[in-house]
């Protein structure tokens, strides 16, 4: 362990905070049904954290339809998701981040999701907590790019070498090691042994308290 000390936390949003994945899930292949076509977990899950509109690329190549209808679908996608999701944070994570809030620990988000859908489909009174949020349209670069880590650690005022980062996305997790984090990966949507190269794994939101980096600086 190293004996720096680290000044602000970085959380993903979907997977880490919100469980948010099986509700896009079934979005993007409510979108696809259109199509007639669909795309398996598998081919899904991987892409999280990926900027939503080369997501959307993506997924019509693994859905074997023309990328040309990639922003269509995403439209349609993102229409059904906001009518039909419901939104819920994994266990403990609303009291975690009031405690942080109320101790002044600067956090923020960093998601490869869009603003709009973000802001429009959680509470405000949660949002307020974070001093900043970063989303699909805050870098020009997404992840795996270390670029909204970069600009996230950025607005909070310290370098991403100063930052814990929370993930559960494998290319979440390469963004924040390329910008220079320290990386605590949640396994909730993927297998432990998708997120190796995180500096340390753990099974559930609530077990961060439990993780010594987190009690020496922030608890």
């Amino acid at each position: 362990m190293t004996a720096k000390s680290y000044k602000g936390i970085l959380f993903d949003f979907d997977g880490v905070l919100a469980d948010t994945m099986n509700d896009h899930y079934a979005a993007w292949n409510h979108a696809l049904s259109f199509y007639k076509t669909a795309v398996i977990r598998e081919d899904f899950f991987p892409l999280e954290g990926m900027p939503v509109a080369l997501m959307a690329e993506e997924i019509c190549k693994k859905a074997k339809l023309n990328p040309l209808y990639s922003q269509e679908l995403l439209k349609n996608k993102d229409g059904y998701y906001l009518k039909n999701h419901r939104l819920v944070f994994y266990p403990s994570v609303k009291e975690f981040i009031d405690l942080l809030h109320s101790r002044d620990i600067p956090i923020a988000i960093v998601s490869g999701g869009r603003n709009e859908r973000i802001r429009s489909s959680t509470p405000s009174v949660f949002l307020d907590k974070f001093k900043t949020i970063i989303t699909a349209e805050s870098t020009k670069r997404g992840k795996p790019f270390p670029d909204p880590y970069l600009e996230g650690a950025r607005l909070l005022g310290f370098e991403a070498e100063d930052c814990i980062v929370v993930e559960n996305a494998p290319l979440g997790i390469r963004s924040a090691k390329a910008a220079g984090a320290y990386c605590v990966a949640i396994a909730s949507t993927v297998s432990r042994d998708k997120l190796g190269d995180a500096d340390e794994i753990v099974e559930a939101f609530s077990d961060l308290p439990k993780v010594e980096i987190f009690s020496r600086y922030f608890l």
